[in-house]
This record gives C-alpha cells, structure tokens and sequence, in this order.
C-alpha cells in the first residue's frame, strides 16, 4: 500500500506525520503494522513514532480545537502525549494553511487539549503543556530504594505525569547509552514499580551559575531518544518540587538540543518551546 507521509524532527526526536484529517474518524484508518514499519529505521522511512492528524473529537471541537494528535511509538504502543510530536504536528497544519501562525490554536490529544502558538517562520513551536502531576501519593523514592531491581536502588527519584508518566531521576552525571538503556527498559518495564510502563529521564545540574540542566531520557515503546518534550517539562518541575530550581525558565539540554522550560508555579501550566524543522515528504511503499 502507499503512504503519504511527511517527516519532521523537533530537537532531533523525528516523526512521521501521516494526515488522516477525515471527519468523525476516531482512530487512524493506516493498521498499526503499517504504522510500525514506518518507524523502522532500516527498512521503513525512520522515525521515533508516527503521528496521525484526525479531526478533533466533539468534546474537543466544545473547547476550540479543530485537528487531533494521535501518536503511534515504534513498538505500536500509544501514549498519551508527545510533547515534540505536537510541535511537529503544529508545524504541519501551519504549512499546510490549516491554523495561523502567532495566536494560540487548541489541539486535541489523548492526555487532553493543547494550546500551541507556532512562530512566524515556523522554526518554533511554543506549547502550553498543562500542569504537572506531582500527587504525593506517586512519589515514590521508598519504593526505589526498597525495589530488588539493582538498577533503582537508592535512586533519588520522583515521579511526574505530565498527561503521561515519567520517572525523574536526579544524578551527579548522564549515565552512558549503554547504561541508560539497560536501565531505562528495566525501569520501563519495572510493573510492580511502575503499571503502566514509564518513560524515565536523568537530569544533571551544570552547577555553572546558570539555569541549564543536562538530561538524558528513555522514551517509554521507543528507546533512548535524541529529546523528549513531556520529559524535559517532568524534569523541571521535579527539580521546583524539590526547591533546586526557583520558578522560572529552565534550559534543558538533550543530545538532539535544548528545549525552553518555564514552570512559574507547580499548580500553572508548563510551557515548552523549542525548534522544528520540515525534513523531507515522500511515498512509503508498503504492504498490509
């Protein structure tokens, strides 16, 4: 079968947008194998997941939004929310003259609306990420330290859900690829620790008189990423709840590059913004 697609990175983390915008349809018409083998990186177009633009559901349309965000992760998995992914999306509907550039446009996810304002060139996206979860009822550091898994014991760590959940631990330096990953997916795939699965972030502070931050994230379905939005956002506000970061704007550096983070208060939205770029649009040439 053949397969529009357009791909686009934001900070590195790239995706496959596939545009479905068909009123009333409620999941994206492309099979989820399909899906997958797009995301291959060998013998698909490569990508961190697939996103696919629907019309917004009623409740949604209620709340101004016109266009819905579906996400798709390599293993088939759907999250919740994706933060570069919507910059991305918003991208996309700019190009494409769907919504305006420089006022705020309400899109529809999964964890609920969003509120994005794409730049005048569209070389950035800024994201009203809605307020993090810090419930004290998921915090968790006893857990950790208390777990069998060798790899969480005596972490400091606390847990973020940002419209999906994340585990923030706090270290004095980035853990390697390797040791991230064999980490990471323990972590991930720790249920008793975690149920429903988690993306897991190490953040590490520059101590350079700045507000710059280093991290490294494990992207629950997808493996290490070169940035993650959702990520970045749970980082900085583990780091306000914790009082090691004032309220204010934060640079997250990842390895695909920063991302802007300005948490004001633990009960306000959080706002993202960061760089997006159109790489190329082509046919995927697939089967069933």
């Amino acid at each position: 079968m053949s397969v529009q697609f357009t791909k686009l990175e934001a900070t590195g983390n790239d995706f496959v947008v596939v545009d479905e915008d068909v009123i009333d349809a409620v999941e994206p018409a492309l099979p989820v194998s399909v899906r997958k083998a797009l995301c291959a990186r060998h013998t698909g177009v490569g990508a961190d997941g697939v996103l696919t633009i629907l019309h917004a559901r009623p409740e949604a349309r209620a709340l101004g939004a016109v266009y819905r965000m579906h996400i798709t992760n390599p293993d088939g998995s759907v999250p919740e929310m994706c933060g570069n992914g919507l910059r991305c999306v918003a991208r996309h509907l700019a190009e494409t003259g769907r919504i305006a550039r420089e006022i705020d446009v309400v899109i529809d996810t999964d964890a609920g609306c969003r509120t994005v304002r794409v730049a005048p060139d569209a070389g950035s996206v800024t994201i009203d990420m809605g307020r993090p979860d810090l419930d004290s009822q998921r915090q968790f550091p006893e857990r950790l330290d208390r777990s069998p898994l060798s790899h969480v014991a005596g972490l400091k760590a606390t847990s973020v859900s940002m419209g999906n959940p994340h585990v923030v631990i706090e270290a004095d330096e980035l853990p390697s690829p390797e040791d991230a990953t064999r980490r990471g997916s323990a972590i991930e795939l720790d249920r008793v620790l975690v149920p429903e699965r988690t993306n897991v972030e190490w953040v590490v502070d520059r101590h350079d008189g700045t507000t710059d931050v280093d991290a490294i994230v494990w992207e629950r379905g997808a493996g290490l990423t070169q940035a993650c939005g959702t990520g970045a956002c749970a980082v900085v506000a583990a780091l306000v709840r914790h009082g090691r970061r004032q309220p204010g704007t934060t640079t997250v550096h990842l390895p695909g590059g920063p991302l802007s983070i300005t948490v004001t208060a633990l009960d306000a939205p959080v706002l993202m913004t960061g760089p997006v770029r159109r790489v190329f649009a082509g046919v995927f040439e697939g089967e069933r």
